[in-house]
């Protein structure tokens, strides 16, 4: 069995013996020091700390002694490990860095066995659709023919994909009929990897948040390579998303965003007109060659959904959309903004004027929080 050495502080409680058993595993703790070691028969090191500092001189102290150890870094969503410590470790040997979820356990297995043989492949690139629905009980229809679309676009051209229907504290039937949804779905997909989620998937969030909480859910708790944050009311075209997709998986851009502003059918002049008022307002808020946040189609990449993800603020309610630009153009993101098509449905949940004061008040509340971030 191939010989890997983890060093960990049980911060995350990870049960590394029974997730990696056909490896030897020999495991250190936070008074690891290299004498002693024989590193010499070590094939892979995993580091597991809370503490960015302690990633770091653990991982320099490995390197000291062999500087071509390959080494996984693991990190989570709420830790502070950046890219400028990152940097600071030495060495020249392979870095992977795993971002740990307790839901998909397989990825470590995965990404160690990356590191033991670069020379085979390991994964297929798995993209998540994430749909927030909230009181859709009575146009559910709409949201049941969304969903069948994108499932004949991941049978016939994703493959390692998944559709995430997370409910936003509905007061009607929209949890049961999305949990019925779930339970519905027959089609069936050859998955290479073992840790893909099931094709169709109903969260409950439990309480009402106005989006911003369904998309911090998303980026959460779901494990892909890129996501997809789209209405759920069938009001886009699978045309445009895969156009989308595609883009960001060229790799120039860290996220894709819509807008239907002068696209948008069966739309009210008085949203039309308010939208422009927004568009106005928002402008320095937002990244270079993009005029509007609000549109509620976006493709990111994990790293971007990664380094957005420690900022936003689900009391933000739907300015969590402009919140995301700002802090794209803070973390100086490349973002891309592309004119897509799209049917405004009857029965929207926005209340025109409450809501627009409302964001007129988180543009300061974001202005206020998030001007720093660097």
């Amino acid at each position: 069995m191939d010989p890997v050495f983890v060093l960990t502080d049980n911060g995350r409680n990870i049960k590394f013996k029974e997730l990696i058993h056909f490896y030897d595993v020999k495991l250190g703790d936070t008074s690891f020091h290299t004498e002693g070691h024989p590193f010499e028969e070590i094939r892979c090191c995993v580091v597991d700390y809370i503490d960015p500092e302690d990633v770091v001189a653990a991982a320099n102290a490995i390197r000291a002694v062999d500087p071509h150890l390959p080494l996984l870094i693991i990190t989570d969503v709420h830790s502070s490990l950046q890219d400028q410590h990152m940097i600071q470790i030495n060495g020249v040997g392979r870095i992977r860095l795993l971002h740990w979820n307790a839901n998909y356990p397989d990825k470590l297995i995965t990404d160690i066995q990356s590191l033991l043989h670069p020379e085979y492949p390991t994964k297929s690139t798995h993209i998540a659709f994430v749909l927030s629905v909230y009181n859709e009980e009575e146009r559910f229809a709409h949201v049941e023919s969304f969903c069948r679309k994108l499932q004949d676009y991941i049978c016939t051209h994703v493959i390692e994909g998944s559709l995430y229907l997370i409910d936003d504290g509905s007061g009607d039937r929209t949890l049961e009929l999305i949990q019925t949804l779930e339970k519905d779905t027959t089609l069936s997909i050859n998955r290479i990897n073992r840790d893909v989620s099931p094709l169709l998937n109903a969260k409950e969030l439990g309480r009402n948040t106005r989006k911003a909480g369904t998309y911090l859910e998303g980026m959460k708790e779901v494990e892909a390579d890129y996501f997809v944050f789209v209405d759920a009311d069938d009001s886009f075209f699978i045309e445009d998303i895969a156009r989308m997709i595609n883009i960001v998986r060229l790799g120039y851009y860290d996220m894709i965003t819509g807008t239907k502003d002068t696209s948008a059918e069966n739309r009210p002049w008085i949203r039309v007109g308010l939208s422009f008022c927004k568009r106005l307002i928002s402008r320095p808020f937002l990244p270079e060659g993009v005029i509007d946040s609000q549109t509620g189609l976006k493709v990111l990449s994990a790293v971007a959904v990664r380094r957005l993800f420690p900022h936003l603020k689900e009391n933000l309610g739907l300015a969590v959309d402009l919140e995301m630009m700002f802090l794209a153009k803070r973390l100086k993101l490349r973002v891309l903004q592309l004119q897509v098509a799209c049917i405004d449905r009857e029965g929207s949940h926005i209340h025109i004027w409450k809501d627009s004061l409302r964001f007129l008040r988180s543009i300061a509340d974001i202005w206020r929080l998030d001007r720093r971030i660097r």
